[in-house]
């Protein structure tokens, strides 16, 4: 039986401007968002890492993101949840982690929220 080692590719910190929000106010303005995508999978300790086949392109997290984000949802839960089944698409078999943060919501001394999705 051949060794495996736990991996762990991060996607960090991709800023998008959306207009997302419970209120209407913030659909019309929007706002700053910041998504961080974690893939997790047991590779072989032979594995050299050399084929982007075994792994995923940084430009198609990249892109769902974007589309994802030209959406509008009114909850932060809604829109992790969309990118999270969006991504998990790309290998159903890794373990995908997305972290959804909005930055300066209409909250007075709050300068974030996040919603983060792991399976």
């Amino acid at each position: 039986m051949k060794e495996t080692i736990e991996t762990v590719l991060s996607v960090n910190d991709i800023r998008v401007k959306a207009y997302h929000g419970w209120y209407e106010a913030e659909r019309k303005v929007g706002g700053i968002y910041n998504v961080s995508v974690n893939i997790f999978y047991k590779a072989s300790t032979e594995q050299d890492f050399e084929d982007l086949e075994k792994s995923v392109n940084y430009e198609h997290i990249y892109d769902v993101v974007i589309q994802t984000m030209q959406q509008e949802f009114k909850l932060i839960e809604h829109c992790c949840k969309s990118l999270f089944d969006q991504l998990k698409a790309l290998r159903p078999e890794f373990v995908w982690e997305v972290k959804l943060v909005k930055e300066n919501p209409p909250i007075k001394y709050v300068g974030s929220t996040a919603f983060k999705i792991k399976g």
